[in-house]
């Protein structure tokens, strides 16, 4: 017979309740086979195990069948008077239902009854029976009973002391260790059965040796209904499968036994309403109701999440059906819970779910560490700053879990609502932070979303993230407004000035989006307003002023987290446009209106470290004047330029091609025609080559940091005017070679066929002195130069002239000293040779020259001058009696103050 759920304890009962129907049962037999049998027993005992059989079956009720294997009746009363008790034997006595299935199996019974109270006397009759036995249990039953008969051979009220020995209850799995029990069993005159006084001491499992107290009252109404009230004392967690029967509520006994690891249930009561059939067929538990205190419980309300520990609370069940666990308080990974609770629901019905609440409270990192830890896994595609977060956290979560055997995350419905304080957290800009912030979490297990504001760089800012966490390639929406301010111009550092930017001032509201799964392709957009920073582009003359309308609007899109290609970058200001795209490692500049030049270009990124950057840009003008006048500060002298590090940074190539580049101001013309090639690492310029109308330039690299520049040009004065470095001369062809870089620069500069247009007239008219002179002087306006070499040193803005040369058939200049173009001031020692040709051909003899010319490039006579103040108006000293003395002398006398020693120039 395979028996129903809670059936073994019902059939004990019911058992039970039929020994006391049988003892009855056997009152009346005895009273009524008392006369007829009288003298019969006086001779002996008196076999009647069938008769007694069919009396007790008939008397049993329905459904129930007893089978006596023995039963003697015997009485001394016939010899010894009548109050000598009859006494019933019975042995080996069988109840069973007519199904087939047994209900007790009795070894042996004794029933004594007093014949002078048969009809309702005062003292009862004894019922005696021990090592008696029930399905679904091995325990051994002892019972004493006394039984009040009534009137008509009826049971006026009787009661049943039983005491069960150590065994099990239950079979199988189902099966429950007992140590001892006892209770009272009492037939009431209204035909129902109470049991009370019911105390269980269950086997020892573990570190648990629960004590079990219970009572139980039933009634036959068609049904059998019955009440059972069971109090527990104390059972640890990890002890409660001994004592828990899968039988009874098998998936909250699952979930249980899986998910409650630690801690005690205490003082727990329960009341079981059941019903069955009058044959005990049909069995069913129609309610349960009661609970039991919990303490230092740890929960695991999620298989492989953090678990609840120490949690004190109340395990009730309101019904059969549902079970509510509130607790007062606990913890969970550090995070403190400040209430929570959990309704089991459908316990009665196939599947089962549990819904758990709770009120959490502690540092933000122990929050987002059980969020992002598995099996949630909610932050697994949030950003490493979001994860880093620092402050304090006070919300709920909530869960719909079901009690299955195999739960995974998938399977849970989560609800988390949680809110941030102080919370500090990094960014992706180094050195930048969110700062006393406020953020709202919540989260349904599908999305998470978080709403925040917060200081960014010292300025006000709010964030909304919004995240599908339900799949590795959740979409992600993000939404971020603040105010750039000088915080953020010094991460970027825009607060310093550079050689093509000045120093950003003022503030710049924002916003930046994106949106899509955070490992895949997400696009973004970045908006800026402009009107309230102060901006300025000194290298190309471009400027803004706090207040001037401005903005700056990109569209981009990150791939895994990584730059991948920028759809649209625009900046508008007043003078200046600048518009562009990327594609791949290529963006591409498709506009750029800025001050008075106007381009497009491209920039190419490295397609592996050690490679260069690339850089092409082209257009109509390129305009550096206001560059030029900004990097020229007229009396402030220049400090010597400081040793050259070692370059670094990135490499790069360049090459700019441009129809007109203008690099002083006007009235200077610009060159026409630009084109430069030039490659270097950060800001230092390894190699060049330029080229424009009529000039070219070349740069080498030469050991360590110095270079060598050769710049030709087929018309010096128009060169040196583009360069604002002299409007004095027409014509000529120039040819300088200089080194430069790690410390003075040093070269040559030689002139050929140049004419000086503001020739000092003094000058004009030595050369007209001779015959060649009349001849130049009539062939142009200006002074004619055949030839001139300038060795120079150039340092810290000081033009050094080493010993330099002109002249031409009337006329020759020498010239050494200084030149202060910081201050704009000259100090200069020259010579002056009229009628060139005839007079330095003396200074040319082999060996006798020297005497005819004491200065390189002199004559046999010559003028000295001394040129000092400002360039623009100097004062000329001159010597007359220095064109009196011969060259020697002049040197012997030094006659005009003498050149200053000149230093001996270097090779270029």
């Amino acid at each position: 017979m395979k028996f129903r759920r809670g059936q073994a304890a019902w059939i004990i009962i019911e058992a039970i309740h039929q020994l006391g129907r049988i003892v009855a049962l056997v009152v009346l037999l005895a009273l009524a086979l008392f006369g007829l049998l009288g003298f019969r027993l006086a001779q002996g005992p008196l076999e009647i195990p069938q008769i007694a059989s069919r009396i007790a079956t008939r008397l049993s009720g329905e459904g129930v069948e007893v089978r006596i294997g023995t039963a003697e009746l015997a009485w001394a009363g016939y010899h010894k008077g009548g109050a000598v008790p009859l006494v019933l034997r019975l042995a080996d006595i069988k109840v069973g239902s007519d199904s087939g299935g047994a209900l007790a199996d009795i070894p042996a019974a004794d029933l004594t009854l007093p014949v002078a109270d048969l009809f309702g006397g005062r003292d009862p009759i004894a019922l005696n029976g021990a090592g008696a036995t029930f399905p679904g249990g091995n325990v051994p039953v002892s019972w004493h009973a006394d039984l009040w008969p009534g009137r008509g051979f009826t049971l006026s009220h009787g009661a049943v002391h039983v005491r069960i020995g150590a065994g099990r209850i239950g079979t199988g799995v189902n099966r429950v260790a007992l140590s001892d029990a006892s209770f009272t069993l009492a037939v009431l005159p209204d035909g129902a059965v109470q049991v009370s006084d019911g105390v269980a001491q269950l086997a020892p499992q573990g570190q648990s040796a629960p004590r079990l107290h219970f009572s139980f009252r039933a009634h036959r109404d068609g049904l059998w209904l019955g009440r059972l009230n069971v109090a527990l004392d104390s059972v640890q967690a990890q002890d409660l499968a001994a004592y828990w029967p899968p039988i009874a509520a098998p998936d909250a006994r699952v979930w249980v036994m899986r998910n409650i690891t630690a801690g005690s249930a205490h003082d727990a009561q329960f009341s079981i309403d059941m019903a069955a059939h009058g044959d005990l067929s049909h069995f069913k538990i129609e309610n349960v109701q009661g609970g039991f205190q919990a303490s230092d419980l740890t929960l695991h309300f999620l298989p492989g999440a953090v678990p609840l520990e120490h949690l004190d609370g109340v395990f009730t069940m309101p019904g059969m059906d549902t079970i509510v666990i509130d607790a007062g308080g606990g913890a969970a990974g550090g995070v403190g819970l400040q209430s929570g609770s959990m309704v089991i629901t459908d316990l009665t019905a196939k599947d089962q779910f549990g819904f758990l609440n709770l009120n959490l409270a502690g540092p933000v990192q122990n929050v987002l560490g059980i969020l992002g830890a598995p099996p949630l896994n909610l932050l697994a595609h949030t950003p490493p700053d979001i994860k880093g977060a620092t402050g304090t956290l006070a919300g709920t979560l909530a869960a719909m879990i079901p009690l299955a055997k195999n739960v995974t995350a998938r399977d849970v419905q989560i609800n988390v609502a949680t809110q941030l304080s102080d919370v500090k957290m990094a960014t992706p800009i180094p050195g930048i932070f969110f700062t006393d912030g406020a953020v709202r979490i919540a989260t349904d297990g599908e999305t998470l979303r978080a709403d925040a504001t917060a200081q960014l760089a010292g300025a006000p800012a709010s964030l909304t993230l919004t995240q599908d966490v339900s799949k590795p390639d959740g979409a992600e929406t993000l939404d971020l407004q603040g105010e750039a301010g000088p915080a953020l111009w010094h991460a970027f550092g825009l607060d310093t000035p550079s050689g093509f930017t000045s120093a950003t001032q003022g503030s710049a509201p924002f916003r930046f989006s994106l949106t899509g799964p955070a490992d895949g392709t997400q696009e973004a957009a970045l908006e800026a307003d402009l009107t309230r920073i102060g901006l300025a582009l000194p290298l190309l003359g471009w400027a803004k002023q706090p207040g001037g309308a401005g903005r700056l609007a990109a569209r981009f899109s990150l791939q895994n987290g990584d730059l991948g290609a920028i759809q649209d970058f625009m900046m508008e200001a007043p003078g200046l446009f600048v518009r562009g795209h990327s594609q791949g490692r290529v963006f591409t500049l498709t506009q750029a209106d800025i001050g008075r030049s106007q381009a497009q270009g491209s920039v190419i990124a490295p397609a592996r470290p050690g490679q260069p950057w690339q850089v092409e840009a082209s257009g109509e003008t390129l305009d550096l004047r206001h560059g030029a006048d900004a990097q020229t500060q007229p009396n402030q002298p220049a400090p010597a330029a400081p040793p050259q590090p070692a370059p670094s940074g990135p490499l790069w190539q360049a090459r700019l091609a441009f129809q007109h580049l203008y690099i002083t101001k006007p009235p200077a013309p610009g060159l026409r025609n630009v084109s430069l090639t030039a490659s270097g690492q950060g800001q230092d310029l390894s190699q060049a080559s330029a080229s424009a109308d009529g000039v070219s330039a070349r740069i080498t690299p030469l050991a360590g940091p110095r270079r060598a520049l050769a710049l030709q040009g087929q018309d010096a004065g128009a060169l040196l005017r583009v360069l604002g470095v002299y409007d004095g001369m027409q014509g000529g062809a120039l040819d300088l070679q200089a080194q430069f870089g790690g410390g003075p620069a040093q070269g040559t500069l030689k002139l050929a066929k140049a004419r000086l247009v503001n020739a000092p007239g003094f000058i004009k008219l030595m050369q007209a002195a001779t015959l060649y002179g009349v001849a130049e002087a009539m062939s142009g306006p200006g002074l004619l130069i055949d030839h001139a070499t300038i060795p120079f040193t150039l340092e810290g803005g000081v033009l050094r002239l080493n010993g330099a040369d002109a002249y031409s058939e009337s006329l020759g200049f020498t010239a050494s000293g200084s030149v202060d173009g910081n201050t704009g001031i000259c100090d200069l020692q020259t010579t002056i040779v009229p009628a060139y040709a005839l007079n330095a051909l003396p200074g040319k003899i082999p060996v006798l020259g020297h005497l005819f010319s004491a200065e390189k490039g002199g004559g046999l006579f010559a003028i000295r001058a001394h040129v000092q103040g400002k360039m623009s108006n100097p004062q000329i000293h001159v010597n007359p009696l220095s064109a009196l003395t011969p060259g020697f002398l002049r040197g012997v006398f030094g006659l005009g103050g003498g050149p200053p020693p000149a230093t001996k120039p270097a090779a270029p």
